[in-house]
């Protein structure tokens, strides 16, 4: 199966740390609107699934699965079969799902990516405040 994960720059963005230790393909977005539709759209190959990371700072010891983004007033929805995504979870991380877009550049990220593969799935993470070492280590797990 072929991964794509992609994460925000930046040495101290914990979605740019969890993607460094990954196994597969990272794409590396741009912290801007603009930018970060010139990384997707440039991006190259056909995935089977892509894994996003972003950072919601409100979060603490948990991970938010993201089902949908919304752009100038269009609304997609993910692909992904979040049903198995729960059973790889089980008991190893606190979670939540959420089907209310994000307003910021996650949101962006998400849906321009979705617009070229639906199979695509955005999970956020704490920030470095929120985020201790076994909850990284259990994302890392998830993913790989």
């Amino acid at each position: 199966m072929k991964i794509l994960y992609t994460a925000f720059k930046g040495k101290n963005n914990t979605s740019y740390q969890v993607a460094s230790c990954l196994n597969g393909a990272v794409l590396l977005l741009t912290n801007s609107f603009h930018g970060l539709e010139r990384d997707i759209n440039t991006a190259v190959g056909n995935y089977d699934v892509v894994y996003m990371l972003g950072v919601d700072k409100s979060l603490k010891n948990k991970i938010k699965i993201e089902t949908c983004a919304e752009y100038n007033g269009e609304r997609i929805f993910t692909t992904f079969n979040i049903s198995e995504l729960e059973k790889r979870i089980a008991d190893n991380l606190s979670y939540s799902i959420s089907d209310c877009p994000t307003k910021y550049l996650c949101n962006a990220a998400f849906y321009h990516m979705l617009k070229k593969n639906k199979n695509t799935i955005f999970i956020h993470i704490p920030s470095i405040s929120g985020m201790n070492n076994c909850l990284k280590e259990s994302i890392i797990e998830l993913l790989n």
